[in-house]
């Protein structure tokens, strides 16, 4: 199952998901938030893909998807585990997006794990202009 699409600074509607960008107009990055709902591996990557998600066409930057926390204030370093950060963004630069320019891709964020095992968001359709 996918985690949800992510929302975007620039208008999203229609189902499927639908957005146009103007690469004349549009000052940059994109950027994806990411909905705190999303179940991504906490000690793992999160990043913005545009492709199939298999074998995506460009890999964003990628952040770290969750953060050691320790289990309670007094404990070891050690003691502890990883869990999932919240509010995540991840951005596409506007010379990314560039090499899509005339193209409607699918865009999407994926999550991947110490395992490389991934978790991949329902894509919106990206019209680049």
């Amino acid at each position: 199952m996918a985690n949800p699409a992510p929302t975007l600074n620039i208008k999203v509607s229609g189902s499927p998901l639908k957005a146009t960008i103007t690469l004349a107009k549009f000052k940059g990055p994109l950027c994806l938030c990411i909905p705190n709902i999303a179940k991504l591996y906490p000690e793992g990557i999160v990043y913005a893909i545009i492709g199939d998600p298999e074998d995506p066409e460009l890999k964003g930057a990628d952040i770290a998807a969750g953060e050691w926390v320790l289990s309670s204030p007094a404990a070891e370093p050690e003691d502890g585990e990883y869990q999932q950060r919240q509010d995540l963004e991840v951005e596409l630069s506007l010379a990314q997006l560039q090499w899509f320019k005339g193209r409607i891709v699918e865009l999407r964020y994926q999550g991947t794990g110490e395992s490389s095992l991934t978790t991949d968001s329902d894509p919106i359709l990206l019209t680049i202009i």
